[in-house]
């Protein structure tokens, strides 16, 4: 499905992505880890052509995807939930569910369903509501624009808990049906308990790709220092 080959990213000169190579597959739901300024968000913004490709390729279903074009991944199929949530503030709820909503797609999991709020405030101004409601609305446009790919810059950020579960358990049913995903948490030891892969990006590089398992949560947690 999507394949990073010597990926290098950055903005102007400034290089941030170094040297990463790695593929998710169709189906496959991988957690993107790290420290705070490791890269986790410049290697998203690279891969869908918001910041600079200083080199490398990406290729996507087997098709090159040029740099710089984030349009070309959207009409592939892919969607980025960005670390602003990329909603449109001066538009209501409906309105922005409206313009995420792929021709002739439905996912097999209705956002709305996940996130009843959204419906129960669906003419509000999506600039009015608050942080935490933003990242439902976010989620529900990637999940309504990812047909083939969803991407998600820091995931459970602002969720109560009982939403993060429906949140995963939507994600979890999305990739099934083939759908890859690929999950920045600000919560790195609760993405391993349902994702099937990590990578935990340091200094720009990937100092980890493996499945999940003992030995990977254990070199996750000295990569990580977490306790």
């Amino acid at each position: 499905m999507l394949t990073l080959r010597a990926l290098n990213g950055g903005y102007g000169q400034a290089a941030v992505v170094r040297d990463v190579n790695t593929e998710i597959g169709d189906g496959e739901i991988v957690a993107l880890v790290g420290r705070n300024g490791m890269g986790k968000t410049t290697l998203l913004r690279t891969i869908f052509g918001l910041a600079d490709r200083q080199g490398g390729e990406i290729t996507f279903d087997g098709r090159p995807v040029p740099p710089k074009r984030p349009d070309v991944l959207a009409r592939w199929g892919a969607s980025l939930m960005p670390e602003d949530r990329g909603v449109f503030p001066a538009l209501t709820v409906e309105e922005n569910l409206t313009l995420a909503t792929r021709k002739s797609f439905r996912p097999v999991v209705d956002p709305r369903e996940v996130f009843p709020l959204l419906t129960e405030r669906r003419r509000q101004l999506a600039g009015t509501l608050s942080g935490g409601q933003k990242q439902q609305l976010g989620i529900a446009r990637a999940l309504l624009a990812g047909q083939r790919l969803i991407v998600v810059d820091e995931l459970t950020q602002g969720l109560q808990p009982s939403i993060v579960r429906d949140v995963v358990d939507a994600l979890g049913q999305v990739a099934a049906t083939g759908v890859a995903v690929l999950v920045v948490d600000q919560h790195p030891d609760q993405a391993l308990d349902w994702c099937h892969r990590v990578l935990v990006m340091e200094s720009g590089r990937l100092a980890l790709d493996a499945p999940i398992g003992i030995d990977t949560r254990q070199r996750c947690h000295e990569l990580l220092m977490l306790r």
